[in-house]
């Protein structure tokens, strides 16, 4: 079943993104394999997110594939003892899988697919400098002025002695 991603999908892209969904495309086909669901499509995400040193509005693009295979939970013991017992999910899904999941055995949130896809995707760490190298300098001096400081930081006297020091090495 070929399944469109609307406005509920934005939203769920937005919170995995951490920022605003500027642009959202994607498109979802949903195929049930036995007890198992597949999920394959592909997802395009443009959203603002602030940098993580200055909070300056950033602007980045996720694209890629999605290709995730659920089981209900029920199929799935609470402890491993016989990893020969595990239910095997369905070999020939016509699709590689990239990563596995669980789903109530009822329903399948496919929000949660698009949170899922948009906060593993981000980057874990976004700064001005990485988008663009001529705005790291400006994103510096707006940290050092919101967090009061406005030069280089000055060494504690105390541990002044710790520069001095030179590895040893080792035989």
């Amino acid at each position: 079943m070929q399944v469109p991603l609307g406005g509920w999908a934005a939203t769920a892209a937005s919170e995995g993104l951490e920022g605003q969904v500027k642009a959202f495309e994607g498109e979802f086909v949903v195929t049930r394999h036995g007890v198992h669901i597949a999920v394959v499509g592909e997802l395009h995400v443009v959203g603002e997110v602030p940098c993580d040193r200055c909070g300056a509005p950033l602007v980045v693009s996720l694209g890629g594939e999605v290709s995730v295979l659920y089981s209900p939970v029920s199929a799935i013991p609470e402890t491993i003892e016989d990893v020969d017992a595990l239910p095997i999910p369905p070999v020939d899904t016509g699709f590689p899988i990239e990563d596995v999941g669980e789903y109530d055995g009822v329903a399948l949130d496919l929000a949660g697919v698009v949170r899922e896809w948009a906060t593993i995707e981000r980057p874990h760490r976004l700064l001005c400098g990485e988008v663009d190298e001529a705005e790291d300098a400006a994103c510096l001096a707006r940290f050092r002025s919101m967090s009061g400081t406005s030069g280089a930081p000055v060494i504690d006297p105390r541990f002044s002695i710790l520069s001095t020091l030179k590895p040893v090495p080792e035989d």
